[in-house]
């Protein structure tokens, strides 16, 4: 299989790979991080759960994010495979106007869902 299979101006199979791990590799620091911060300030039972919930939600938010990420990588991996089938390895069987409509329409998707589990926590937080 060719890893530089364009998706999309500029990004390549192998770009969307490399984003994955690094994004992954970044979020367990991040993790790491915090879980070490959060350890620090829970005194009492009552710390505990004012701040566990909202780990839980991080968590939660991250492992969506990434599970998004390995999905679009799967259907772009699904897509290249087909295409070749039906090309015998010459050309593409969508065009590219096709691949830009599924590929925005699932970056979309991501977007909408990264907003609503941002924006669910900040405001619980505020109310």
């Amino acid at each position: 299989m060719n890893n530089n299979f364009e998706i999309y101006d500029g990004l390549n199979f192998q770009d969307l790979c490399k984003e994955i791990v690094m994004r992954s590799t970044s979020k367990r620091d991040q993790l790491d991080t915090l879980l070490t911060d959060v350890r620090g300030h829970i005194k009492n039972i009552n710390d505990a759960q004012v701040f566990l919930p909202h780990v839980k939600e991080l968590l939660a938010v991250g492992i969506k994010n990434d599970e998004q990420l390995i999905k679009l990588a799967t259907v772009v991996e699904k897509l290249q495979s087909t295409q070749l089938e039906a090309s015998g390895g010459d050309t593409a069987g969508l065009s590219d106007e096709e691949k830009e409509q599924l590929v925005q329409a699932a970056a979309s998707e991501k977007l909408k869902e990264i907003q609503k589990e941002i924006l669910a926590p900040l405001s619980a937080s505020l109310s």
